[in-house]
């Protein structure tokens, strides 16, 4: 649990996985099968998160939302002791929860039955307030509440306890002590067969913490060692580093700090059921929060012999004011990491999300300014000199195809580790294609890589007109090798991909393009030229060339300025230089004017925020003209 808000979260919280009334009084020799089959989603586990509501939302309105990007969910209720659940799921709560906020929404939840309570002590019915762990009348009360769960909620996820490895760092295995962890660890045993002789597909487990956060430390994972591995169907954890001594930024968690587990129980499925990381500057911000889903998902990996099954986040919206582990603060707004998690939730079979530095080959050199052989030479005075764009940003991989949105915050571009690499090879990678950056508090963000319908695609060229992505793709389907594809920004992801069409992709031919301000006229590539269209009718109508921009030599990756007054392209050099150039034409009341080259020496694909500010591709070059890799250049307008 988290630092400060797990004595609240855990005296309001009860999870459980039900799937609301049933028949109370099934025989006792009858087998139940589970109400909950899931279908396995394509990246190879199940996505979770407690659906806490924000400001003004209600809770169904919480568990619509959080059903988007999940498969399993909790379930926010009153505090229920163990001997009290299985009434309280066959009553309203249960109906309301569960039938209605849960399986309605097409998630399945997941039940604890917890045996501790505050400051560590244990539950215990009315009638027997001084029972230990070794009391045979608890023990005998606790596996009938859970059988009583059992036979109710017939569920297919049942943990026998919560963080239960609290109860053994405070009691231990002392022998002759009747709170030694050593009882419970025969009761789970003895619990399971009686679970799986009811309900054989039922998968038991009991729930670790992995740091012990009062005291700010990791939890001795020693413990795994006092349980059967035969009798653990899942080895699953809470996890919150943050919570440990020096561990203030997601690089300070260790490489193998989940694969550790795994020497007590190798092979086993493994589950993250609740993690969770603070949006607060003291442990990076939201760029922290959500680089610790990035680290975190990349340590899960069967790489690391990780056989991930759950992985859930521990709430969807901020609790309060004071909290910021939520993925949404609670004014609905969302934050990086939500954006993160979506990503996460959209990828393919067995799929993480990648760090693009781990896929640039090892050899693969980051070339500085300072080594550059043809550096970019900027021929006005309006703009500041041209630098590698700040931040994480530019790698020794090939940085390509820069936009940014006119208010200067977002920035979508085209990543491939190796420029060597032919596209075949890209296609399935798993990294190459289009990533977001977006920048906060003056910072650009980490990137991360948007996945548009389809991680079996090449992705490029984004333009953005509004809630519009237009963006070139190789594909299944395409009309011809490289298609053109819309996309629509809906509560905040990128869906609704379609083909542009047959009449831009088959007859006109469309390359790299921009639209108008208002969304009327089409610049696009066309056979070496600059070309435009009008939007008239819910038709592309009327393809001509630009007059006054073309020349003999090849014109191409057109971009209108905000404001609608400057056409700016990529062109071959007319003043000498070496490789593409960066052009600028101005609006007249007789037309575009005579284009000016601004920037020379491989530099192209111009795009500018409506501050001027221009952001464009610089391709390192040897004097032998082999293309080495690229980075995102910027020229500040002055």
């Amino acid at each position: 649990m988290g630092k400060a808000l797990s004595f609240i979260i855990i005296s309001i919280i009860v999870l459980i996985l039900v799937s609301g009334c049933v028949n109370k009084t099934l025989p006792a020799e009858q087998t139940i099968i589970p109400l909950d089959s899931p279908e396995l989603p394509e990246r190879g586990f199940f996505m979770g998160v407690l659906p806490t509501p924000a400001e003004g939302q209600t809770f169904e309105e919480a568990y619509s939302q959080a059903a988007e990007y999940v498969e399993f969910s909790p379930v926010w209720g009153r505090p229920t002791p163990f001997y009290s659940l299985a009434s309280e799921l066959s009553g309203d709560w249960g109906q309301t929860f569960v039938e209605g906020y849960i399986r309605k929404n097409g998630m399945f939840p997941i039940i604890h039955v917890s045996f501790i309570g505050p400051n560590i002590t244990l539950i215990t019915p009315p009638n027997m307030k001084n029972a230990t762990l070794s009391d045979p009348k608890w023990r005998e009360a606790y596996k009938k509440a859970v059988l009583d769960v059992v036979k109710i909620s017939r569920p297919l996820y049942l943990s026998l306890g919560n963080e239960v490895n609290r109860w053994y760092e405070k009691y231990g295995v002392k022998e002759g002590d009747p709170n030694g962890f050593q009882h419970y660890v025969s009761l789970y045993e003895e619990i399971y067969d009686a679970v799986k002789e009811l309900s054989p597909e039922t998968k038991v487990f009991c729930t670790f913490a992995r740091e012990i956060v009062s005291e700010n430390r990791e939890a001795n994972l020693e413990v795994l060692s006092l349980f059967n591995p035969d009798k653990m169907d899942l080895l699953v954890f809470t996890s919150y580093p943050y919570a440990v001594r020096g561990i203030n930024r997601p690089c300070d968690i260790p490489d193998d700090y989940y694969s550790r587990a795994l020497k007590y129980m190798p092979g086993k499925p493994f589950g993250l059921i609740e993690i969770g990381w603070p949006s607060i500057e003291a442990f990076g911000g939201e760029q922290g929060q959500a680089d610790f889903i990035l680290e975190v998902t990349g340590r899960l990996t069967e790489e690391q012999g990780i056989n991930l099954h759950l992985l859930g986040w521990a709430w969807l919206h901020d609790l309060n004011e004071n909290d910021h582990l939520g993925l949404i603060t609670k004014d609905g707004r969302e934050k990086l990491a939500y954006n993160v998690w979506a990503s996460i939730s959209r990828l393919g079979k067995r799929a993480m999300p990648t760090i693009r530095e781990d896929t640039i080959p090892k050899n693969a050199i980051k070339i500085m300014p300072e080594m550059d052989v043809f550096p970019p030479i900027l021929h006005s005075d309006e703009w500041s000199k041209p630098v590698p764009l700040e931040g994480p940003i530019n790698t020794a991989g090939a940085e390509d195809s820069p936009f940014v949105t006119p208010d200067g915050k977002n920035l979508y571009f085209f990543f491939t580790p190796d420029v060597n690499v032919p596209p075949q090879k890209q296609l399935i990678d798993g990294v190459t294609g289009i990533w977001w950056s977006k920048k906060i508090n003056g910072k650009w963000s980490k990137p991360m890589r948007i996945v548009l319908g389809s991680s079996e695609s090449l992705d490029g060229a984004v333009f953005i007109l509004n809630d519009t992505m237009w963006f070139a793709s190789v594909r299944r389907g395409n009309y011809g090798e490289v298609d053109i594809y819309t996309a629509k920004f809906r509560n905040g992801r990128w869906t609704d991909v379609k083909n542009a069409g047959e009449l831009l992709n088959a007859v006109y031919d469309v390359g790299e393009l921009c639209t108008s301000p208002d969304g009327k006229t089409m610049y696009y590539g066309c056979g070496g030229d600059i070309c435009m269209m009008d939007y008239v009718n819910g038709s592309w109508v009327n393809p001509r060339k630009v007059p006054n921009i073309n020349s003999e030599l090849n014109e191409d990756q057109p971009f209108i300025t905000p404001d609608g007054n400057e056409l700016w392209f990529t062109g071959q050099s007319r003043l000498g230089y070496p490789g593409p150039a960066i052009f600028r034409s101005l609006k007249t009341k007789d037309g575009w004017s005579e284009p000016e080259e601004i920037v020379s020496n491989f530099a192209g694909e111009p795009v500018l925020d409506a501050q001027g500010n221009l952001y464009f591709v610089h391709h390192y070059v040897t004097k032998d003209m082999k293309i080495i890799e690229a980075d995102i250049y910027v020229a500040y307008k002055k």
